[in-house]
């Protein structure tokens, strides 16, 4: 380590001992110091983004896919203000991020006359306040590294979320000689769980319950592990409605039948759901009504942490008056669910061999009968399910032009059952349906804020992170629509030879308006054979291949024959393999998403 001189030294030096890699950014004079002290020092990283919205959408990605946060500088006002969409799906994600912006000066007496003032804010979190999980302006050189652990604490500890330190360049630019370096932030809370009594009872209602139904959403490290068990030793149906937290070849799957399984429930676990009345109801388009899957009397729990990501700007969910919630980590609560279980079959089964029956250690007691009839009778409709969407794959292989089903089958295959990561991509559900998602690794899942411009830099984020993984292939299947928002993504990946297969899944449309466009149209009695003017990417075609090779981004397309495909991904794949560099492949899809 290095002795800090100046302010922007103690940043660095922090970022450093926080064990940060990397810190992306797009240059700002507000934060020239900062600049200064990361270019000479070893460490972290500098990776170079064209906007900020596309900086904190590839910190977005690489937390899902590395694990751990890594840091964003940003400019002033100007750049915060660009970076507000990208800090949005974030936090709504409950993503960590260090967000560190340059300000000022907030010595009015030193600022330059005009463009210190226009770009300067009071406070200057006063734009992004409502989508950080916390915010600071540290008044003192000795301040910033206070100001810095509090905010990787506070970004770190579940709920996670983005933070923002303000730096004023002043500070940035005072002496630190005096300074100590900075050391390691050392202390991490233990996880929130419910007390033993509410785990004893929901242990119990699991027991008893003759159909339940673990509904799960947002991937959390551990959980699908938590997941597998609790459904093996309950016998209880899982439906992954994000697509991340339970493994899609296990027996236990039931998420292709959802409204069935949630229809015949008696008890449902709602464990992390984005929402957990969308999670129980389904909508119809035409007059945005949404009916209730569940049966009367049907008891729901919910499981999270949402009760205490509340700030009064977003509200993250309906309120659902019957569902009882209890605030706690998922993976940790469904694991001493496991034990109490476990725990309760080794009583019984204690107390039948003091009775002279046949005695058995906790670790081998086997669920109990009705428990293994539930998982046969879930293993034999799962098995029906994943066999019924391979049929319907492949009876679309030959349509032009090319079905996502067919797109996502080929692809399976390229990919095989390894080695692969799924940073963002949705195509219909197919990925789901056809692949051996496993867990939170295999598939880092939406947006969060379902804002547009996420998926090409989040992917970018994936593959810095796995960048030196030579075992996995970081796949982005990249929406036409939501690529445009941010294409200069691309020159980032190309800059710093990031290996990523960026396939773009390219239906000249914005594919979810222009089914509410049909439906409202058809609900007025305006029948109509096209969406209006605003809804097709068309006339022109875009050339996303000469757009990824303006950039320095190898391409192949568009490509339109489905026989082909196999050919063009296979050695696609393969080159990124093996060259360890950026690949697009745009392929001209279907804009039928409903088969």
């Amino acid at each position: 380590m290095t002795t800090p001189r100046y302010g922007s030294d103690v940043v660095v030096e922090f970022l450093r001992a926080a064990g940060i890699d990397h810190v992306v950014l797009n240059p700002g004079a507000t934060f020239r110091a900062l600049h200064d002290s990361l270019a000479v020092a070893d460490a972290p990283e500098l990776i170079v983004a064209l906007h900020e919205e596309i900086a904190v959408a590839l910190a977005h990605g690489y937390a899902k896919s590395a694990g751990r946060p890594m840091a964003v500088f940003v400019h002033d006002q100007v750049g915060l203000q660009h970076a507000t969409m990208a800090l949005f799906n974030a936090y709504v994600d409950a993503v960590p991020m260090l967000v560190i912006g340059g300000s000022g000066p907030r010595d009015v007496a030193r600022r330059r006359p005009w463009i210190d003032w226009i770009h300067s804010g009071s406070p200057e979190s006063a734009v992004i306040r409502d989508v950080v999980k916390w915010d600071d302006e540290p008044a003192s050189v000795e301040a910033i590294p206070l100001s810095l652990e509090r905010a990787w604490r506070i970004a770190t500890t579940p709920p996670m979320g983005p933070v923002y330190v303000a730096l004023d360049i002043l500070l940035q630019e005072a002496d630190a000689s005096h300074m100590p370096v900075p050391s390691a932030p050392r202390h991490r809370p233990p996880p929130v769980t419910a007390p033993r009594a509410v785990v004893a009872e929901l242990a119990a209602a699991l027991a008893a319950a003759s159909d339940p139904v673990l509904l799960v959403d947002r991937g959390t490290p551990g959980c699908a592990a938590a997941l597998v068990a609790l459904a093996e030793r309950t016998g209880a149906a899982v439906v992954d409605l994000g697509g991340r937290s339970f493994p899609a070849e296990h027996p236990a799957d039931r998420t292709s039948a959802a409204a069935d399984v949630l229809g015949a429930a008696d008890l449902v676990l709602a464990i992390e759901l984005r929402d957990v009345t969308w999670g129980l109801t389904t909508v119809d388009l035409k007059d945005r009504s949404t009916r209730s899957l569940l049966a009367p009397g049907t008891r729901v729990v919910a499981i999270g942490l949402t009760e205490l990501r509340h700030r009064g700007f977003v509200q993250f969910e309906a309120l659902a008056g019957d569902v009882e919630p209890i605030v706690a980590e998922p993976a940790t609560l469904l694991g001493e669910l496991v034990e109490e279980l476990e725990a309760r079959a080794a009583d019984v089964a204690a107390a039948n061999a003091a009775a002279g029956g046949a005695g058995a250690d906790a670790a081998r007691i086997a669920p109990p009968a009705a428990a293994r009839e539930r998982a046969e009778r879930h293993a034999a409709a799962h098995a029906a399910e994943r066999a019924g969407h391979r049929e319907r794959a492949a009876s679309q292989a030959a349509e032009r032009p090319i079905a996502p089903a067919h797109l996502a089958a080929v692809l399976g295959d390229v990919l095989g059952e390894d080695g692969w990561q799924l940073a963002n991509g949705l195509l219909g559900g197919w990925p789901r349906r056809l692949w051996p998602l496993r867990d939170e690794t295999t598939y880092l899942g939406r947006s969060g804020g379902e804002g547009l411009g996420y998926g090409l830099p989040a992917s970018i984020g994936a593959a810095l992170a796995q960048r030196d993984n030579d075992d996995l292939l970081v796949l982005d299947v990249q929406s036409d629509g939501d690529m445009m928002y941010t294409p200069q993504a691309l020159w980032t990946a190309a800059h710093h030879r990031l290996p990523l297969l960026i396939v773009v899944h390219n239906n000249r449309t914005y594919g979810r308006d222009e089914t509410h466009q049909l439906e409202i149209a058809h609900a007025r009695g305006r029948p109509i054979e096209v969406p209006p003017e605003g809804i097709r990417i068309e006339q022109p075609h875009i050339d996303f291949a000469s757009l990824a090779r303006a950039q320095g981004v190898e391409a192949i397309g568009p490509v339109e024959d489905p026989a082909a495909l196999d050919g063009v991904l296979e050695d696609a794949a393969r080159r990124v393999r093996d060259e360890r560099r950026p690949l697009l492949v745009d392929v001209i899809c279907s804009r039928d998403l409903s088969r």
